[in-house]
């Protein structure tokens, strides 16, 4: 039994089918992909009540160098304006965040760590890079920067 893909050209609109003879091969790819995305990703740990994307937010907005908007984080984490909107919402009630209000539009807002937003982080940025700190401790340095160019790379291809 032949397993079909479907290929989507984006840009153009249209759609071809293509028979990969190889896509066992993908799905081991995929497998190996999912696996390390959550051994890299740490869960928080039990007794921590914020979460990795909450965490993944919270160091985005302390360690932006310009105004961090929603928007921003949409693009910067990749993921829809409903998720931000609940993340914020979430870390706001913790107050690890503050929201500050635009005199233009009191609509919108730029986001900013509070101080117990920025203990956080103290707390948890080891626990956090924990698996990328093994990495660079057990990679060659070239191998390393290597791994994180590839990633830059295909992350580029895929946000497109």
């Amino acid at each position: 039994m032949a397993f079909i893909i479907r290929k989507y050209k984006t840009k153009i609109g249209s759609r071809r089918k293509m028979k990969d003879k190889k896509w066992k091969d993908m799905i081991e790819k995929h497998g190996e992909l999912r696996f390390f995305s959550s051994m890299a990703i740490k869960k928080s740990h039990k007794g921590q009540g914020t979460s990795a994307q909450e965490l993944d937010m919270l160091f985005r907005v302390a360690l932006s160098k310009e105004k961090v908007t929603p928007g921003y984080l949409k693009d910067a984490m990749g993921i829809s304006k409903t998720i931000i909107s609940r993340l914020i919402e979430q870390l706001e009630n913790k107050q690890l965040i503050e929201k500050i209000r635009t005199n233009e539009d009191k609509r919108s807002y730029t986001l900013i760590i509070t101080e117990k937003g920025k203990k956080e982080i103290d707390d948890m940025y080891y626990y956090y890079l924990n698996p990328l700190y093994t990495l660079k401790e057990n990679m060659t340095a070239e191998d390393f920067e290597q791994l994180f160019k590839l990633i830059r790379q295909a992350n580029k291809i895929l946000a497109k």
